[in-house]
């Protein structure tokens, strides 16, 4: 075998009669060895450095996986590449000459994912007081917890490879579905970070969105999943382009039948018959997050919102954002500003806040229009140590900031839908946009409306609140509901039930969004709502068979 010096000086193989490229995607694909003057270090450390034996399955494909997803997300935005960004994954997978090879290279690509992705973690922590080491250990601990879910889907591919490419596309899309189905459910009695589905790279495009209604996102991630396996596999075949491009004819046909699906639908929306509109105000008074909890500014923070609530005009329903008030609403002072204000402004309010009557909860509360309390929501899904600790006495034991961390109780899954001047409204507070159960639970018990209310001011003037914001597209398409946001620092927003952005407000700005969301007749539940998450138990079906099939013919 040559060394790298030895390597780099052989000439390049010539091309065969074929049409072999030059480029990466060879059709053999085969990958140039890690040097044998490595063999010494890895002879004395064989545990700790356990050197790949290929480069490119391990490192340099599942790293350009992990860049064009990152360029996919906010704040790139380039939503395209998504549909070509799991083909050099799939490529290093199926390559993959044992399984160590496959796991790293899964390992690899969601390393590097998500510690691009989350770059913000860093300054987030920073800017609440956390040290550089921690901050730097934390931003880098959870990128590599996260990348199991890259991790899995690949060893789940490498395995199921024995029966040839034909297939093998439509179970790796499989497979990388019922991961964003599991790390959504794992959050019923566990913890993860479900920040991120595939599907949402696709947010800037009405149009292929709309199958969201009939699969939930679900069934858009694993189209954009299937394209990028399937181009994979286009790459990988012998012969010249045309038998290649062949290759490629099953995501031709599958993103043309999107568009054309989403293209009918909007059409259908433009006939649709409005009932009614329902007049909301949105709050953005970009508040310093961390003047929210100093005495020295409650006062500044209160004249903030005052100046805002005269700039409501004629809304019947004002939305506040997630945590509004510079303290908890069960203190006298804090109450009886907040009904004072409420009731000039004579409609009804929707606040968000913190309470402690009966146990910590991050809450919303409906104020009728004498300024009373006529409802209140209690958070469903808590935020993983910035509402909650896990394993608290545990970690506590070993990093000291644990301990000044929140807790709070999470509210129970079955609660009652807000009535306002006619309008029944889903509350979901911060990023509880990301289950996608829980705006279809709403929209199963009769609302009308969904509503969304965050702070967002920890983030910074990162990607994050874009990423955030994404969410809330998706459960708006999914559930054929208007969706308004409140933001304290922005991104506050008007979503029609098509997924589209009638009003939004910038990142940052001091102000208020006043709209009409429209409501209309006879909408009906759709496909998604009344069947839930039937494409996900179909993936779970075929690959399950899939998998039998391998082990018992």
């Amino acid at each position: 075998m040559k060394g790298i010096s030895e390597y780099s000086k052989s000439p390049p193989p010539p091309f065969s009669k074929r049409g072999d490229s030059p480029l990466l995607f060879t059709n053999d694909l085969k990958f140039p060895r890690i040097s044998s003057k490595f063999g010494s270090i890895r002879s004395s450390f064989p545990a700790l450095y356990p050197l790949p034996s290929t480069l490119y399955p391990v490192v340099l494909l599942p790293t350009l996986t992990s860049l064009l997803l990152i360029l996919s997300y906010p704040k790139f935005n380039q939503g395209w590449l998504a549909w070509f960004a799991l083909a050099p994954l799939t490529v290093a997978v199926w390559k993959a000459k044992d399984l160590k090879t496959a796991l790293l290279g899964g390992l690899a690509a969601g390393f590097f994912f998500y510690l691009g992705i989350l770059y913000w973690i860093y300054p987030t922590m920073r800017a609440g007081g956390v040290n550089v080491p921690v901050s730097l250990a934390g931003w880098a601990a959870l990128s590599l917890t996260l990348s199991v879910e890259f991790l899995v889907v690949s060893v789940f591919g490498f395995y199921l490879k024995k029966p040839g490419r034909a297939v093998w596309p439509y179970m790796f899309a499989a497979g990388w579905t019922l991961m964003e189905w599991l790390k959504i459910l794992v959050t019923l009695k566990g913890v993860w970070f479900p920040w991120f589905m595939l599907g949402y790279t696709q947010w800037g495009s009405p149009k292929i969105i709309q199958i969201v209604s009939v699969t939930g996102t679900y069934g858009l991630s694993f189209a954009v999943a299937l394209s990028g396996a399937l181009l994979g596999c286009a790459l990988m075949r012998k012969g010249g382009i045309w038998k290649k491009a062949y290759g490629l004819l099953p995501a031709l046909i599958l993103i043309g039948g999107l568009f054309a699906f989403g293209t009918a639908g909007l059409k259908k929306a433009g006939g649709a018959k409005l009932k009614g509109q329902a007049a909301f105000s949105m709050l953005q008074p970009s508040i310093e997050l961390y003047q929210k909890w100093d005495e020295r500014y409650a006062r500044g923070i209160e004249e903030r919102i005052e100046r805002l609530l005269e700039r409501a005009g004629a809304s019947k329903i004002i939305v506040w954002p997630e945590n509004a008030l510079p303290g908890w609403i069960d203190e006298p002072q804090c109450r009886d500003w907040l009904k004072k204000v409420s009731a000039g402004t004579g409609t009804f309010n929707i606040v968000g806040s913190v309470s402690q009557g009966d146990g910590k909860h991050v809450a919303a509360f409906l104020l009728d229009e004498k300024g009373s309390v006529a409802a209140s929501y209690y958070k469903r899904r808590l935020v993983p140590f910035g509402e909650y600790v896990p394993l608290r006495e545990l970690l506590g034991r070993y990093l000291s900031v644990v301990s000044e961390l929140g807790e709070f109780e999470k509210g129970t899954l079955n609660q009652k839908l807000f009535e306002a001047d006619g309008v029944k409204m889903g509350i979901g507070i911060c990023y509880e946009s990301v289950f996608p159960y829980l705006a279809r639970s709403d929209v199963s018990k009769g609302a009308d409306l969904l509503v969304n209310v965050t702070n967002d001011g920890w983030y910074l003037d990162t990607a994050a609140p874009y990423q955030h914001f994404l969410a809330n597209i998706f459960r708006a398409a999914e559930n054929r509901k208007s969706l308004v946001r409140a933001a304290n620092n922005g991104i506050s927003a008007l979503i029609d039930p098509w997924g589209r952005i009638s009003a939004k407000t910038a990142l940052n700005d001091y102000t208020i969004l006043n709209v009409n969301a429209p409501l209309y007749e006879n909408p009906g539940k759709t496909f998604y709502v009344e069947h839930g998450d039937w494409f996900c138990w179909l993936c779970l079906l075929l690959a399950g068979a899939f998998l039998l099939a391998l082990v018992f013919i």
